[in-house]
């Protein structure tokens, strides 16, 4: 079983309480991962929340020409796969190992009833679901003006 203190290291984690921690870790396992590997898929069910303990991993869409874009790039603390807490729980974007790591994996359906269990628990959660996808809106709008740039 995954330790409660593992989880107070992340930041979406760190201002719940030990009770919240340790049904959580309950919930809770490591997964190691390879180079190259294939982590979720775009259009699959988000069945976990995911911690990126160390490695690196791109989050991937697919243009609709099928072609495949890296959109963003995620190191040790970040957030995976969000989509597990929001309806309809479907992936919106692929994870591919860039660099060999680990990452915890918090089974969704568990922490959905813990959510809507306890309000404040859901609320806190959302919360920081809500700041993740401001990161990855905010690096998107970067990456998209980079390549809309023109070369002096």
């Amino acid at each position: 079983m995954l330790s409660s203190q593992v989880l107070r290291r992340y930041p979406n984690f760190a201002g719940l309480s030990e009770e919240y921690l340790k049904d959580i870790a309950k919930i809770s396992r490591i997964r190691n991962f390879e180079s190259g590997e294939e982590l979720f898929r775009e259009g699959n069910t988000a069945t976990h929340l995911m911690l990126l303990m160390f490695g690196e991993i791109h989050i991937v869409y697919q243009l609709g020409d099928g072609s495949e874009v890296v959109a963003d790039t995620l190191v040790a603390g970040d957030p995976l796969a969000w989509s597990a807490l929001l309806e309809p729980h479907t992936l919106t974007a692929s994870g591919v190992a860039n660099k060999a790591g680990s990452l915890i994996e918090i089974e969704a359906g568990e922490l959905r009833c813990m959510c809507k269990d306890n309000t404040d628990f859901g609320y806190a959660m959302m919360k920081e679901v809500a700041k993740t996808l401001r990161s990855r809106l905010s690096a998107m709008r970067v990456k998209a003006a980079a390549s809309l740039a023109v070369p002096a």
